[in-house]
């Protein structure tokens, strides 16, 4: 009977910069001020083009077809949604980057998700649907 090989010692895996992470910190902040202050900018801009086309008797309401164009049309709120959207994708990046790092130090500094190498199938195969 061969005697099964000692175990291998599991690397610790390298921490994070604490740097790293207070600049996405700090770039997270940032998006969301930039995103408050791009949509209060967005909002006062399409009430400004709302009060300005209702004068006109075009609404939402009452013209649909003409105040989806003359809004396609308008350079100043076609930049400021951009804006917008720019600032949210920033938001969603920079929260995921901080929930990822942190979702891996939980998985990486509880123990009981490591697998032991002496329980792992020899045969490169995977050990799906195994009672044991």
């Amino acid at each position: 009977m061969a005697a099964l090989p000692a175990p291998r010692p599991v690397r610790p895996a390298a921490p994070v910069p604490r740097t790293y992470v207070q600049y996405l910190r700090d770039r997270l902040l940032e998006a969301e001020a930039g995103l408050t202050a791009m949509s209060e900018k967005y909002e006062r801009t399409k009430a400004r083009f709302d009060r300005c086309y209702a004068r006109r008797g075009i609404t939402p309401e009452t013209d649909i077809v003409n105040y989806i164009n003359a809004k396609s049309m308008n350079p100043e709120l076609t930049f400021w949604y951009a804006k917008v959207e720019h600032f949210q994708r920033e938001v969603a990046a920079y929260g995921a980057a901080l929930t990822g790092l942190d979702a891996a130090r939980r998985l990486l500094a509880d123990d009981g998700y490591r697998i032991d190498d002496r329980t792992r199938p020899r045969n490169g195969r995977r050990a799906l649907n195994r009672v044991g």
